[in-house]
C-alpha cells in the first residue's frame, strides 16, 4: 500500500497481536514460577492449591448466584491442572534421567574401589538362599549371609544377579530389593540403602551400602530380600528349561552354600547338575525334598567354592 506522499505505508499491527504476546509472556512466567514451586513444595502442594482455587471459585459462584463466575473459575482451574500435570510429568522425566546418570556413576566408582585391589573382600562362612517361585513366574528370594571382613575396611557390598531371558523394562523397573543387618541372635537390625543397576536386560548389579565401615576381622550378618516379577516366567508359563546358577568372583570366598528352589504347591520338576558331576564332586550335591506345605524343594549344597566357580542346577517342570 502506498500513501499520498509516495512512501510505503506501514501496515497497522494485527488486532490483538499485543494481547497474544502479553498472554504468552504471562504463561511463560507462570510456567517458570510453577516449576520452581513444584521443586520447593512438591506436587502434592500444587494439587492442594488447585483444589482450593476450584472450591473458592465454586463458593463465589454460589454467593453471587452467577453461573458465569463458577464456569469461568472451573475452566481456569482445569487449564491450570492440565498445565501442572504436564509440568510434573516433564519434571519427573528430568529427575529420572538425572537419577540414572548419578546411579551409573556411583556404580562405576564403587566398581573401581572394589576391583583395584587384588585381595578378597569378605570370607563367607554361610550363604543361605531360598528362591520362592509363584505360578506366574514371579520370584521372591531371601538371602542370609554370615561373613568376615578380609580387607582393612569395607563400606559396601556388591552382588550380581540375573535371569535366563531378556526382561522388558516394565518388569525390571518393578524389582524391589531390601537389605538389612542381622544381630547375633538372628533378630532383624537396621535397613541399609541399596543401589541397583542393569548392565543388560538379563543382569542386575546390586550395591548394599553399610551405615558405617566394617573393619578387618569383624563379622557381617546380612539379610537381603529380592522381589523379582516374572524372573522365572519361561519356566512356569512357557514350560522351558531354566538354570539356577551360583557363581563367585575373586572378591568373595565362600565356605558353605545352601541354595534352595521352592516350587508352588502341586508342581514338580526334573533336575540336572550344572558345572559339576555329582558322582565325582563331593563338595557339590543336589537334594529333592517335600516341605511341610507340600511344596517340592530342590536344594543345591556346596562347600569350599573356589574363585570364579559356577555351579548350579537346571530345572524343567514335569
Amino acid at each position: 500500500m502506498i500513501d499520498v506522499t509516495g512512501q510505503a505505508a506501514r501496515r497497522p499491527p494485527p488486532v490483538g497481536s499485543g494481547t497474544r504476546r502479553e498472554a504468552r509472556r504471562m504463561l511463560r512466567s507462570f510456567v517458570i514460577w510453577l516449576d520452581s514451586y513444584i521443586a520447593q513444595r512438591g506436587a502434592s502442594a500444587v494439587i492442594a492449591g488447585l483444589v482450593g482455587i476450584m472450591a473458592f471459585a465454586g463458593l463465589l459462584g454460589t454467593v453471587f448466584g452467577s453461573q458465569v463466575v463458577r464456569a469461568g473459575g472451573f475452566t481456569a482451574v482445569g487449564l491450570l491442572i492440565v498445565t501442572g500435570i504436564l509440568l510434573m510429568l516433564a519434571d519427573r522425566r528430568r529427575l529420572q534421567r538425572e537419577y540414572d546418570i548419578h546411579r551409573d556413576l556411583l556404580t562405576k566408582y564403587c566398581d573401581f574401589i572394589t576391583d583395584h585391589r587384588p585381595e578378597p573382600l569378605i570370607l563367607v562362612s554361610d550363604w543361605s538362599q531360598d528362591v520362592h517361585l509363584k505360578r506366574n513366574g514371579d520370584v521372591r528370594e531371601l538371602i542370609t549371609i554370615k561373613a568376615t571382613v578380609l580387607r582393612e575396611d569395607i563400606h559396601f557390598l556388591r552382588f550380581k544377579a540375573g535371569c535366563e531371558w531378556n526382561q522388558p523394562e516394565r518388569y525390571r523397573n518393578k524389582v524391589k530389593i531390601r537389605a538389612r543387618s542381622l544381630k547375633v541372635n538372628g533378630s532383624a537390625g537396621p535397613h541399609w540403602n541399596v543401589t541397583r543397576s542393569w548392565p543388560s536386560d538379563r543382569k542386575m548389579r546390586v550395591l548394599v551400602h553399610l551405615h558405617s565401615p566394617v573393619r578387618q576381622g569383624q563379622e557381617i550378618r546380612l539379610e537381603m530380600e529380592r522381589l523379582w516379577p516374572a524372573k522365572c516366567k519361561p519356566l512356569m508359563c512357557d514350560s522351558t528349561v531354566d538354570n539356577f546358577v551360583f557363581s563367585t568372583t575373586k572378591l568373595i570366598q565362600i565356605q558353605k552354600v545352601c541354595y534352595r528352589v521352592i516350587l508352588p504347591k502341586g508342581f514338580s520338576a526334573v533336575y540336572w547338575p550344572l558345572g559339576f558331576d555329582e558322582e565325582e564332586t563331593a563338595e557339590c550335591g543336589i537334594e529333592e525334598e517335600t516341605d511341610r506345605d507340600g511344596r517340592k524343594n530342590y536344594i543345591l549344597k556346596v562347600r569350599d567354592l573356589t574363585s570364579y566357580a559356577e555351579v548350579g542346577m537346571q530345572l524343567e517342570l514335569e
